[in-house]
């Protein structure tokens, strides 16, 4: 008997433990669903087969409040306003499924956070605010008065979908203090006042394309991050950020006032593309940016890059048809490395200068300037300016042009084709050259009046001498 009972024991223990160890755990509850549909004409229970007939039926009966719902949205028209508790998701059925309201107040307000997914919101003075977590997937505004999305608060996600303009004023997301946002795949459409409004907020947009806000980003403190962004059809300032940091990394803005405009605030990124700014397709005052592989085609009565009082960084700079200067610089620091600059037209035959230097101190490493209608580098007003391995090709006043206390000191310079000389240094200006290549320029090497301070020192000149012009004694070689 004991013999059989221990048999017993010894298959009926290991047959419980392995039976013990495949048990699937027990998966949490998922929402309760419930179906709307506006066109069902009889009483309804939420169920699929006999939905409720309005969305505020569903909000009467309590739903929510924390508990996850799943509202589905048959294709209709249903008429808010709507105040959504928190836990509440809407799935519409794409295009066909509006929710509207008047001009009054909001379409939806979401205090506590909400899901919407595959619908169209209507109308209302903002079609939805909110604050908590919200998440908007292939949701599209239009006709809202003040904006599209209004977030004083909390952490908001968009993916796909987009807003719509219609006249001019409204903002299309209003971030708040505080608040967060990632917004991916949208569009935003006519004539916005403001694309995205962030007021100390953090705000990362991937692949988002502006079509006619007046303003595609007005930052005013926080963080901002753009990526793969495309900005085109309005008339202001594309990009603007004030004290706050901004991260550029394949942004292109296509008109506007101004491409990229800053006032003290922090830059920095790659690949920026400013084509046909009106006045400027970079300007920053009082910022610090460092930058790589900026592109201006086609700018303004300020320039390609404005710069005042900032401390920049420029790396792989390109400009092209820019009107007035390539570059201005008053005042701060500016450090360019291989910058090309090309076709520099003016209006009043006043400027169109490559580089146009004042009050600041500079360093460039690797600098072309062809097709200026003005001077190749102009260093004014107490300028400091270093040159390494620069060409300036066809400027037409001169190559480097040094007055009123501005100081050039140059090593591999090469000047080919100006109407006027290679150098010139006027009004306590001072030239420090070594390694020049001169050809071809119409007034010969140099010009100066060698009146204070002014002055010249050569040294390793080849091409074209100072036999070309007369003598001046402010002109000297570095070695004997």
């Amino acid at each position: 008997m004991l013999r059989c009972l221990l048999m017993i024991c010894c298959l009926t223990f290991p047959a419980c433990r392995a039976t013990a160890g495949v048990i699937a755990p027990v998966s949490p509850a998922g929402p309760t669903e419930v179906w709307v549909d506006g066109v069902w004409r009889e009483a309804g229970d939420g169920s699929r087969a006999r939905p409720f007939t309005s969305l505020h039926e569903v909000l009467a009966r309590g739903l929510g409040g924390g508990t996850p719902v799943r509202v589905h949205l048959a294709p209709g028209r249903y008429a808010g306003p709507f105040v959504l508790p928190a836990g509440v998701e809407l799935v519409g059925a794409g295009e066909g499924s509006v929710l509207y309201g008047a001009g009054t107040e909001p379409v939806i307000r979401a205090p506590e956070g909400v899901r919407l997914k595959d619908l169209v919101i209507e109308g209302g003075t903002w079609g939805l605010e909110a604050a908590g977590v919200v998440r908007l997937d292939a949701v599209r505004f239009r006709g809202q008065i003040q904006g599209g999305v209004r977030m004083e608060s909390g952490q908001l996600t968009v993916e796909g979908g987009g807003l719509e303009a219609e006249g001019t004023g409204a903002v299309g997301v209003l971030l708040g203090a505080g608040a967060r946002a990632e917004v991916r795949e949208a569009t935003f459409t006519g004539s916005f006042r403001r694309g995205v409004e962030a007021r100390n907020a953090e705000a990362e947009l991937e692949s988002v394309r502006f079509r006619g806000p007046q303003t595609a980003l007005y930052q005013e403190a926080g963080r901002v991050r753009l990526r793969h962004v495309s900005v085109e059809g309005g008339r202001e300032v594309g990009l603007f950020v004030q004290r706050g940091t901004l991260r550029l990394e394949d942004v292109t803005v296509t008109g506007h006032e101004y491409g990229l405009q800053s006032m003290k605030a922090t830059l920095e990124g790659w690949g920026f593309t400013s084509v046909r700014a009106l006045r400027s397709g970079v300007a920053l005052v009082g910022s610090q940016a460092e930058l790589e592989d900026t592109v201006v085609l086609g700018s303004g009565s300020f320039g390609g890059v404005s710069l005042v009082a900032s401390e920049t960084v420029l790396r792989g700079l390109r400009v092209d048809g820019a009107e007035e200067y390539g570059v201005m610089a008053t005042r701060g620091r500016l450090r360019l490395e291989r910058a090309i600059l090309t076709r520099l037209t003016t209006r009043d035959g006043e400027s169109g200068d490559g580089l146009h230097l004042r009050d600041t101190q500079v360093e460039v490493e690797g600098l072309v300037v062809r097709q200026a209608s003005g001077v190749g580098v102009l260093a004014a007003q107490g300028a400091q300016v270093v040159l390494r391995e620069a060409s300036l090709e066809s400027c037409q006043e001169a190559g480097v042009w040094a007055e009123t206390l501005g100081q050039v000191t140059a090593v591999g310079l090469e000047v080919r084709g100006s109407r006027g000389p290679a150098l010139v240094a006027m009004v306590d200006g001072v030239l420090r050259v070594d390694a020049l290549t001169a050809r071809d320029n119409a007034a010969g090497l140099v010009m100066a009046d060698c009146e204070g301070s002014t002055g010249v020192t050569l040294g390793r000149v080849t091409g074209q001498g100072r036999e070309t012009g007369p003598r001046l004694a402010c002109v000297a070689s570095a070695s004997p």
